[in-house]
């Protein structure tokens, strides 16, 4: 698999997994392209069946993309 598709594919499962998860994120999209293309590498190193590998992969992606919002949102600025 190519670079440029496990980047493509990669978007499509940071979207599913931000979907998957409830309320908004504040992760920026390309952060969201990465973790999904790194979930996918995993799962595919896991798993060897293409669409098995999606699911974990989507699995992967929220459970990282659900760990990495606390660090996101504390660094945002609000003003009370």
């Amino acid at each position: 698999m190519g670079i440029i598709a496990l980047l493509v594919i990669g978007l499509l499962v940071g979207a599913l997994a931000r979907a998957v998860l409830p309320g908004r994120q504040a992760t920026p999209i390309w952060l969201t392209m990465l973790i999904g293309a790194a979930s996918l590498f995993v799962a595919g190193l896991i798993v060897h069946t293409f669409i098995v590998a999606l699911i974990v992969g989507v699995v992967i992606a929220a459970a990282i993309i659900a760990l990495t919002q606390g660090g996101i949102r504390s660094r945002s600025t609000t003003r009370v």
